[in-house]
This record gives C-alpha cells, sequence and structure tokens, in this order.
C-alpha cells in the first residue's frame, strides 16, 4: 500500500508539472523564445540521429584478415610503447 502511495505521489507531480510546464510555455513564452526552443529541438534531433548513423553505419562492416592484423599490431605496439 506504501509503494502505491508513493507511485501516486510521483505520478501526481510529473503530472502537475508537466501542466505547469505547457502553461508556462504557452502564456509566458514570446514567439521568439518558442522559435529558441524549436530551434534548439530540432539541434538535439539532429545531432542525435547524425551520431547514431555513424555508429550503426559500421555495423556489419566486413574487413579483411590483413587490415585486422595490422591494426591489432598497431595497437599492441602502442601499448608496448607506453610500458604495458
Amino acid at each position: 500500500m506504501r509503494i502505491l502511495k508513493q507511485i501516486r505521489n510521483g505520478l501526481i507531480a510529473v503530472t502537475a508539472l508537466s501542466v505547469l510546464g505547457v502553461v508556462a510555455y504557452q502564456v509566458l513564452l514570446d514567439d521568439v523564445a518558442k522559435q529558441g526552443i524549436s530551434s534548439m529541438n530540432r539541434t538535439i534531433i539532429d545531432s542525435y540521429v547524425k551520431l547514431h548513423t555513424l555508429v550503426n553505419d559500421h555495423i556489419g562492416t566486413i574487413m579483411d584478415e590483413e587490415t585486422v592484423r595490422q591494426n591489432r599490431e598497431q595497437v599492441r605496439k602502442a601499448w608496448e610503447d607506453l610500458g604495458f
């Protein structure tokens, strides 16, 4: 029962904050501020999409064994040069 009360109170708090946020956005911000927020959101979404694409482009890439061997040797040499 206590856990349900905590969950209920949490949901009430989140809902209240969300409603206050929407009201503040609609009432307190002028058009320039709203455009700034929209621009910021678009920049964040575009950055996420670019990063996601960059990271996922290499999944499934097949490298020939010679390239893999050379990379391993370079990494091993770099660690040896550092004293490991």
